[in-house]
Parts: C-alpha cells; sequence; structure tokens
C-alpha cells in the first residue's frame, strides 16, 4: 500500500510523528480524541493496556478500525515487550525471558528462535512495533536501570546476542535497538535524572557503539534514543533525543542510519525537568526523530500537538523537515503486514497461547541458572529460606508484588522455614533473620538488585558472620560478588518471573542441573 504525503493535512502530518499512551483495556474516549480530533498516528501499550490477549487483540483491532476511518493510515502499535523484567503481556500469552537470561543460555540459535516467536506473537495480537532488544552494554555495576536488561558487559556479546533477536523478531514485526547510543555506562536512571557520560569518541566507539554500528549494518528497523548528554556527541549539555548534532549529524550522516529514530519517554525527569516535555517534544523532532513518545499524561500529549503546530506556523520548524521526518514513517508502514481488522480472536488464539512456545520459554530460563561461586545446593533437613520480595526498580519495570517465591516453598517444600524479607532490609529486619537463622543448619537466600538495595549486601555478610552454610540466589542482576567477598555459594536467575520461580524450585528440590554461563564478569 502507498500513501501519498502530499494527500495528508498538517494535522495528519504532525499525528504521523507522535506515539502515544492511552489508558485502559478498551477503547476509551481519551483514544478516540487523540485520532479523530488530534490526528494522533502511533500508540505504546503498557501493562494497563493488556488484561488478556484476547481483550489486547479486539483493542487494537479497535484502533486500527478507527485509524482506518479517520486517517487512512495504520497506526505503528508499540509496546515494550524485551522479556524478563521488562514484560507488559502477562497472563495468557508467553512470558519470554530477558536478554541476560538468553545470553546465559549461551545459544545464538535459540537467541533468534525467541525473537521470532515473539514477534510472531505480537503481531498476531496486532502489535507491529516492539520497543527492543536492549543493546546497551552494561558495564557498569552500578547501573540502576540496565542490569539484566542488558545481554551481558562484553559489547561483542551484546550484538551478537541482540543482533540474532533483531533478525528473529523482523521476520514478524519491527525491532527497535535501545538506548542509543548506549546506558550501560550510567549510574543515574534517566527516568529519575540527566545522567552524563563524558568519555572520548574513541572510548566510546570502542565499547558503547558496537552493537548499535552492528545492528544498523544488519538492518535494524527502529533505535530509540537516550535521554543521555554524551558530550562527545551532543551540543550544550543536551541529551541525544534533543541533539541535531547526534540524531542528525552523528546517526544519519555519519552513522547511514535509515530507520526510524524513536524518542525515549518523554515525560521522564531527564527531559521534563530540564526543557519540559511539550518543548522537548519538538526539540525532539527538530534534532531528527521520527516518533515522539509521550506515554502517560493527556493534557501534555494535547499540549505537544499544538506547539509542534505552533512552530510551523512561525517558521521554528520547516515544512520541509517535517515532510522528512513523516516520509521515514510512512515508507516503514507500506511495508508493514497489517492485521486483520474482522478476523476473530479465535483463529489467532492458537499461536498465540501456545504450550510449545511457552515451554520453550521455560526451557531457556531453566538453561540459564548459573553457578558462580561454591557448590550447588543439597538441602539439608533443617533449612532457612529467606525471600527478598520483588519491588520495580525503574518505571520500565511492571513486577510489583506479581509472584511469591515464599507461597510455593509453604506448598511444595513444607518442611523448609521461610520468611519474607522487605527489599532494602532494616538494622531490625536483620536483626529478626539472624534470630530465625540461630536454630538451622544451612541458610537460603534470595537476592534483588542488591547493587541498588545496598542493605541486602548487610543482611548476605550478617547471615555468612554466623558461620553456617549460606546459599545465595540472585533473582535478578548478578553483582551481589561485586559488593562482598563473604558469599560461598552463589547461584543465578537473572530474572523474578513465573519461570524462574519454577526453576528455583526444581533448584530446592535437587531436580536441575546448573548448565548457565556469567555473561558478566564483574560477579
Amino acid at each position: 500500500m502507498r500513501y501519498d504525503i502530499n494527500q495528508l493535512t498538517t494535522e495528519e502530518k504532525i499525528g504521523q510523528l507522535l506515539m502515544y499512551g492511552i489508558d485502559g483495556t478498551t477503547i476509551t474516549d481519551h483514544a478516540i480524541e487523540l485520532i479523530k480530533k488530534y490526528k494522533v498516528g502511533n500508540i505504546i501499550l503498557f501493562a494497563r493496556n493488556a488484561q488478556s490477549p484476547k481483550q489486547l487483540y479486539e483493542l487494537n483491532q479497535s484502533l486500527q478500525k478507527l485509524a482506518d476511518a479517520e486517517i487512512g493510515i495504520p497506526m505503528f502499535i508499540s509496546i515494550d515487550q524485551e522479556g524478563g523484567m521488562v514484560t507488559r503481556i502477562f497472563h495468557g500469552a508467553t512470558f519470554f525471558p530477558g536478554a541476560m537470561t538468553l545470553s546465559a543460555a549461551n545459544s545464538l540459535e535459540d537467541t533468534y528462535r525467541m525473537g521470532d516467536l515473539m514477534g510472531r506473537e505480537l503481531k498476531l495480537l496486532g502489535i507491529n512495533m516492539n520497543l527492543a532488544p536492549v543493546l546497551d552494554v552494561n558495564n557498569n555495576p552500578k547501573n540502576p536501570v540496565i542490569g539484566v536488561r542488558s545481554y551481558s558487559d562484553d559489547p561483542k556479546r551484546v550484538a551478537a546476542y541482540g543482533i540474532q533477536f533483531m533478525k528473529g523478531m523482523q521476520n514478524h514485526v519491527i525491532a527497535t535497538g535501545k538506548h542509543f547510543p548506549g546506558h550501560g555506562d550510567t549510574y543515574l536512571d534517566s527516568h529519575l535524572a540527566l545522567p552524563k557520560v563524558d568519555y572520548a569518541v574513541e572510548r566510546l566507539e570502542t565499547v558503547e557503539l558496537i552493537p548499535f554500528k552492528e545492528a544498523i549494518k544488519e538492518g535494524i528497523g527502529a533505535l530509540m534514543s537516550s535521554h543521555i548528554d554524551f558530550p562527545a556527541f551532543t551540543e550544550d549539555g543536551r541529551p541525544t533525543t534533543l541533539s541535531k548534532k547526534c540524531l542528525t549529524g552523528f546517526l544519519r550522516e555519519q552513522l547511514h542510519f535509515e530507520g526510524l529514530i524513536v524518542t525515549d519517554g518523554m515525560e521522564m525527569k531527564a527531559v521534563q525537568d530540564h526543557y519540559g516535555t511539550v518543548e522537548a517534544s519538538l526539540m525532539a523532532i527538530q534534532a531528527g526523530a521520527n516518533l515522539v513518545c509521550i506515554c502517560h499524561s493527556e493534557p501534555l500529549q494535547k499540549e505537544a500537538v499544538g506547539r509542534i503546530k505552533q512552530a510551523l506556523e512561525s517558521r521554528e520548524l520547516s515544512m520541509e523537515t517535517l515532510n522528512e521526518r513523516v516520509s521515514r514513517v510512512l515508507k516503514f508502514k507500506e511495508s508493514l503486514e497489517q492485521m486483520s481488522l474482522e478476523q476473530p480472536y479465535e483463529a489467532v488464539k492458537p499461536i498465540i497461547e501456545n504450550q510449545e512456545t511457552k515451554a520453550f520459554s521455560y526451557e531457556i530460563v531453566k538453561r540459564a541458572a548459573t553457578l558462580v561461586k561454591g557448590e550447588p545446593l543439597k538441602l539439608k533437613p533443617n533449612a532457612l529460606f529467606l525471600g527478598v520480595l520483588p519491588k520495580a526498580t525503574t518505571q520500565a519495570d511492571d513486577t510489583d508484588g506479581l509472584y511469591d517465591i515464599i507461597s510455593h516453598i509453604k506448598r511444595e517444600l513444607p518442611q523448609v522455614k521461610t520468611k519474607a524479607m522487605p527489599i532494602n532490609p532494616s538494622d531490625e529486619d536483620i536483626k529478626i533473620a539472624l534470630k530465625e537463622a540461630e536454630g538451622v543448619d544451612q541458610i537460603l537466600m534470595t537476592s534483588y538488585n542488591a547493587n541498588v538495595y545496598g542493605s541486602q549486601i548487610k543482611l548476605i555478610d550478617a547471615l555468612h558472620g554466623l558461620g553456617k552454610e549460606v546459599h545465595v540466589i540472585a533473582m535478578r542482576n548478578p553483582y551481589d560478588l561485586f559488593y562482598t567477598n563473604r558469599i560461598q555459594h552463589f547461584v543465578c536467575l537473572y530474572e523474578y518471573t513465573p519461570n524462574s520461580i519454577r526453576v528455583l524450585m526444581a533448584y530446592l528440590k535437587g531436580e536441575l542441573q546448573l548448565e548457565g554461563r556469567i555473561p558478566v564478569v564483574y560477579a
């Protein structure tokens, strides 16, 4: 299908550059107004929009029907379905493994297959753009936002695994590499502040840029810009997203990237606090972005449309620039195979709710389980399990309170004493845990991002001070060994998901061979 840019009104052109979040699990007045009145041409979905596969399919069908009637051009419907800890579709469809899990399972072939299966599932659900894979090299163990969302701290490994995942995905949907030119070596979360990566170009060329350059060479459809100041590439202390020097001068002209440039969320503090979401949305288009993401705030979404329109009238933004940005979007939409607007969910249900795909995802998580130090667990009759309960570490996560290891242990291993621990245990919590541990022969503890929640390390050290056998199982970032040398026995599972809980139970029961390979050297 060909789309003629000359047939579009100014409002419709602006709408093609906007990717907005909506509320609800059905098409609401908010969504209807965005499409009918503001001509918004693209939607980004979150967990709040995904109750079940059938509901999500029907929501996407409704959105595309309305876009077809009002604009005559299909929407990009995108989602952050990285797998693992950044997952938006929890129920009914496959719970896919995350990047570091795939890397630890140590098979490029399986990584390609996983990308292919995920892409197929998304396409059949009516999602045609996935905001993955993460191509950041997580070479900073203090990084609060990337961690296991990255494949490795080795740029070549990140490139190899990220590209296989991307190739599988792009059999079906547009893949989006993120967060260009790299969010791996930061200790700030750009959801909360504006990070700065102040390395010379030579260093960035040997680490951060390697996966992005390879992905461009291999034909990735889209890249997401980071809200990070890279003085080597950006001007005036601006984040990448707002830098013409970086997005147009470097990414387009030097790296010859011909795909779509997507912004990270424009309500993130790195942008909002310094520039304001509305003004920054215009700046991103001026810099070179093709799709501007405003994920949550309806007033900001509407104000941004008005500001871009005003900029065209005052010639801050030229029609030539607008047309260039929109032309790329239309080109990609022409090549997309669109979902059927009439086909019922039952026609695609057997592939979306597929037991073989779910079994393969579990198999990957199982194969990723890694013995990093010490001996595998042999459960003793008198053991205590301390389970650190997860918490969304960043705004990218949707993991709060979804899964509970303790209830599984009580049901399947009733002889084991259990105690739930808060994610950041206080001195009093640690004292209580030590008291619980007094009469046992063996202590098992799950950790969860102890690099961010430092008092978990205090708890680990205190438990080892008891002189008993202690096993630590990391349920997310594998960096605990970087912060303490006390750990005797250390296993990594890389994610806190339904699959990893099943794997943990198999490990506690002595039914699991630990085959994984740790993909980072800091642990």
